[in-house]
This record gives structure tokens, sequence and C-alpha cells, in this order.
């Protein structure tokens, strides 16, 4: 495992739910691919890099213990779990379930310049790729999908979307650069823009499928060669 992951501040801001605030940066940091399996969390790093005390950083840390999303070793170490292929597998199943449909839903009820939103997104993520800037990468990758589940207008939806997006973020960081080079998720992604663009959801909804199996089919194939390490 590597050391201490200390995350950009984002503008914390100080109230009465600094605690809220903090759980929030960190769920979106893991919900983006910004920790890596295996890094480990502590409450003294993550308040340093947000400038916050020590508390309301032990409580986010531990609100997102209890949702599964960061692992408690039995000596009550933190950090971000490392999932084998059949689990990463068995979430990819449920996924390829709910992400499609709340595709669909977005084609329904998205705003008129909605398309242009993600085409920069993705063009974006194209030119991170070629600098090969792949955790800048993996972000705009994640704003993609996530910015498209949004836009499907439904929390219920959106909170399952994320219950499992925090199980799998930090895994999604295990894609090889061989595979992101070849632009794959650029090009399926082109293909979600273009079913928007002709207002066709059962298309989109394919297009989103096909990205979300051959994504996850690469990861698996590199969990299956590098299994987890132990703690």
């Amino acid at each position: 495992m590597s050391g201490p992951k200390e995350i950009p501040p984002e503008g914390v801001s100080r109230g009465a739910t600094l605690t809220e605030q903090v759980y929030l940066q960190l769920r979106n940091g893991l919900l983006r691919g910004d920790w890596k399996p295996g890094d480990k969390i502590s409450a003294r790093s993550l308040s340093r890099s947000l400038g916050v005390s020590l508390t309301p950083s032990r409580e986010a840390i531990a609100y997102l213990a209890n949702e599964g999303a960061i692992h408690v070793s039995d000596t009550r170490m933190y950090s971000i779990p490392e999932l084998d292929w059949q689990q990463y597998e068995e979430i990819t199943r449920i996924r390829i379930q709910l992400e499609p449909m709340a595709t669909q839903m977005a084609v329904e009820a998205a705003a008129s310049d909605f398309v242009e939103q993600l085409e920069q997104i993705n063009e974006d993520l194209k030119q991170r790729i070629k600098a090969e800037d792949f955790d800048a990468g993996l972000r705009l990758d994640s704003d993609f999908h996530l910015t498209i589940y949004d836009a499907a207008g439904s929390a219920v939806l959106r909170r399952l979307i994320d219950t499992l997006w925090l199980q799998i973020g930090p895994t999604r960081t295990r894609l090889s650069h061989e595979y992101r080079r070849r632009l794959v998720g650029y090009e399926n992604h082109r293909a979600v823009i273009a079913a928007f663009k002709k207002n066709d959801a059962s298309a989109a909804a394919e297009a989103m499928r096909r990205d979300l199996r051959q994504g996850a089919d690469a990861i698996i194939t590199v969990l299956k060669n590098t299994p987890p390490q132990s703690d």
C-alpha cells in the first residue's frame, strides 16, 4: 500500500456543516477516481490538506467507512478498498442495469445546450489522454458519466449509482494506459453524444452499456493479473 494520500482543497468553507463538507469532498474524490486502491487515509493528513480540524476529518472518514467506501483494518487503519475481479464484475452487472437507464432518462430530460457540454468534456478528455495525463483524463471520464446521470433528474437513481461508484471509483484507476491511449472511452462517448443529438434514448443507452462493458472487461483483465494485497 502507498502512504497517506493528500487531496487538494476545493474551497471548504467554515460553518455548522463542516463535517458534511469534508465528507462530500472526500466522497466526490472517491467517485472521480482521485484515490487509488490501497491508498491510506488518515484524519491528520486530510485535515491538513483541507485546512480543517481533526474532528470533521475523523467523522467524514468514519461515515464513508460505514458506507463501505473506506476499508478499516483490524488495527483501525483506514485505506481505500482493493476489489478483486469477481467483486468488480458483480458491481458491473448492476451498473449495466442502472446507468443505461439513467442515460435514457437523460436523453428525454436534457436541456438544449446539454450536448455541447458533453462534447466539451469529451474533447478535454481526449486532450488529457494525448498528453498522457491519465489522472485528469479519468476525472473527466467520471465527469462525463456523472453529468449524464445528473441530467436524468432522478435523485433515487443517482443515489443508487453513487453507491456503486463509491465502491468502484478507485479501482477504475487500474485501467491500463494502453487501453486509454486507444481512446476507446472517448469513441464510445462520441456514440453516446450522437444518440443525444438524434434524441434516440435507446441508442444512447446501448452506447453507454457498451462503454461500461468494454471498460470493465479491461479492468477485470488487469485485476486477474494483479490480485489485491492483504493488510
